[in-house]
């Protein structure tokens, strides 16, 4: 009698410099409940300088689950977080996968087992679930939906992820099949690479559960341009964005666009806040700004944004940026 093939999933964690937290999430994943499918955990050491490759081997070997297959790889050069993660999905074997920050760590230690047995039971391609975010300022804040959701439609599933923050950007706070990440290579840009890669395999889903219990606990990392350059994470964040407008199926739909536009613009608010057009920033938010309403409004988007230069170049004298009349500009309307 054939002995019964089970399903494998593979949890792939990054780490580069991350000595001071990846035995947390090793740890995290160690302790899990296995029970009715494997387990594969694929960890990338993308190049890391520090003792974290020395650590979580000796840890591994010390203390591993004997029920994980612990598979630690590294690539022939530096590919940042998103090549890095790439290269673990490429190495991973699993029909099922779950990704871990290694600043990260599971909450609790049957998270693995119920979300396996929720996107089985549920014949889902993604099951989201919810964060408990550490701030660097010691603050946490519990981001979870109030119910189980369920969205079997790809424009209400955007909608969600843009709109409602419903659906997170974050690959990591997610299981999902194997057909689902392989509708799209992970983004191997080296910053916001989830951005450029989540709405896609959201848009390729045909049924997505979002449950509403905190399993995942992310700690704010400082240091990063995230968290030290503003101007970079907002106009990086709308440049992801703004890509996108370029996939016909994000372009092919009024609903969809003005969500992302709106998300979008929530970046551009906050970077602008108490600054003129003269700041740093300004010119390339203006320009993906234009980007963006040229493929909602394709007939009348010029009435519809304000350049600096052109101004000036119309005029031909300096215009001082805090009189200029923008009371002609329409304004958004739904």
């Amino acid at each position: 009698m054939s002995k019964k093939v089970l399903d494998k999933i593979s949890v792939i964690t990054t780490f580069y410099n991350a000595e001071r937290f990846i035995l947390h999430a090793v740890n995290s994943v160690n302790q899990q409940v296995i029970d009715g499918f494997e387990v594969e955990y694929v960890i990338v050491d993308d190049k890391s300088p520090d003792k974290s490759r020395e650590m979580l081997e000796q840890f591994i070997q010390v203390n591993g689950n004997k029920h994980i297959d612990y598979r630690v790889i590294e690539p022939e050069e530096n590919l940042g977080c998103g090549g890095a993660r790439k290269f673990g999905i490429d190495n991973s074997t699993g029909n099922y996968l779950m990704f871990l920050d290694a600043d990260d760590y599971y909450i609790n230690r049957d998270f693995i087992f119920r979300a396996y047995n929720t996107i089985k039971k549920e014949h889902a391609d993604i099951v989201e679930y919810g964060v408990l975010f550490n701030q660097a300022n010691g603050q946490q804040i519990n981001n979870s939906a109030r119910e189980r959701i369920v969205i079997d439609n790809p424009v209400v599933a955007e909608i969600a992820l843009f709109k409602d923050n419903l659906i997170k950007f974050n690959v990591w706070s997610k299981i999902y099949t194997r057909d689902i990440v392989n509708t799209l290579p992970y983004s191997t840009a080296r910053t916001y690479e989830d951005v450029r890669t989540i709405p896609i395999w959201v848009s390729n889903a045909k049924k997505i559960v979002i449950m509403p219990t905190p399993e995942i606990n992310y700690r704010a990392a400082t240091g990063s341009i995230i968290r030290e350059d503003q101007i970079k994470t907002r106009v990086g964040t709308i440049t992801a964005i703004a890509e996108l407008f370029e996939n016909e199926f994000f372009n092919s739909n009024m609903h969809i666009m003005k969500a992302m536009y709106g998300r979008a613009m929530v970046d551009l608010e906050a970077l602008l806040h108490n600054h003129s057009c003269l700041d740093a920033g300004f010119n390339e938010m203006s320009r993906l700004n234009t980007k963006m309403l040229k493929y909602i409004y394709p007939n009348n988007w010029k009435e519809l944004t304000f350049h600096l230069e052109d101004e000036v170049e119309n005029n031909a004298e300096e215009i001082d940026p805090n009189n200029i009349d923008l009371t002609k500009v329409k304004g958004w309307e739904e």
